[in-house]
């Protein structure tokens, strides 16, 4: 994809956690096609490379020093992708109170504390970045479809034939009755996502949220266990594809694109960019969001 006869995201320094495998590793894949400069950070010691820092992001210390030496190898960062997570199950009925609070607190010093920590320590460098280069910065942090139905907040006609397995009647936004920890985790990121982005408006700095259903990377795959993957999940690289489309919005529409929003994927559906939803519409009216220009 190109802006004009230069690719969409020339020259953006890129950070992505859980960068070494699926998802993540798509992410850094497409943005790089894109003319993005990469740089992952990922707990894999055998990932450990030029491109990739290695480090447990649930160790505070760690990310932060991981984060520096990312923007120390890009010479400063204007992106960041807090895509890094696990998932465990924590069923209520039939775990023990203490072994249930380790799972939670093993899935959110990944989900929600680690992506806490990497924007906060990236921020000294997206805002440090040279504005003529960079007018607009990003941060995406990738969320769940647990969040919302298909369709949310529009309802979408399942006509004839639908792939969407929830064709005959909408789902709850959660499903499961065995990751509560997991759900909170991703609605808390959702949550500092939409209080990032009014903070960070008046420095040049998008911040959104995307979701998505089943995709197939190693982790959904490890979920699943002996049941077969659900018809039609996506590839990691259609949804790192929405990802290069969200970002390059910042460069490519006259008000440097939404802001505040929780973009959604969902089986079934075209893996696409969606419209903003009510949440970025609103945001610019509140927090005066447009495209700087110094």
């Amino acid at each position: 994809m190109t802006l004009g006869a230069e690719p969409l995201l020339a020259g953006r320094r890129a950070l992505v956690t859980g960068a070494a495998v699926g998802l993540g590793a798509a992410f850094a894949r497409r943005l790089r096609a894109n003319g993005a400069r990469v740089v992952g950070i990922d707990q894999d010691p055998t990932a450990a490379g030029d491109d990739v820092v290695v480090a447990d992001l649930a160790d505070p210390a760690a990310a932060v020093a991981a984060v520096d030496d990312a923007a120390a190898r890009l010479g400063g960062l204007d992106l960041v992708i807090n895509n890094a997570g696990i998932i465990e199950r924590s069923p209520l009925v039939g775990l023990d109170p203490l072994a249930a609070l380790e799972v939670f607190d093993r899935v959110m010093a990944v989900n929600l504390r680690a992506p806490f920590v990497v924007a906060r320590a990236a921020l000294p460098h997206l805002l440090d970045r040279d504005r003529s280069a960079a007018p607009v910065a990003d941060i995406v942090n990738v969320t769940t479809d647990h969040l919302h139905t298909c369709g949310w907040p529009w309802p979408i006609e399942h006509g004839p034939g639908s792939t969407c397995p929830d064709a005959d009647g909408l789902r709850p936004p959660v499903t499961s009755t065995s990751v509560d920890v997991y759900d909170a985790s991703k609605w808390g990121l959702t949550g500092m996502s939409g209080v990032w982005a009014h903070a960070l408006a008046p420095h040049g700095i998008r911040v959104n949220a995307l979701g998505m259903g089943a995709t197939d990377t190693p982790m959904y795959r490890r979920m699943r266990g002996d049941r077969p993957p659900a018809d039609g999940m996506m590839s990691p690289d259609d949804v790192a594809d929405v990802a290069v489309e969200l970002i390059a919005e910042g460069r490519s529409t006259a008000d440097g694109g939404r802001t505040g929003d929780s973009v959604q994927l969902w089986v079934g559906h075209p893996c696409e960019l969606p419209p903003p939803t009510a949440a970025a519409r609103l945001a610019p009216a509140v927090i005066g969001w447009r495209q700087p220009t110094g």
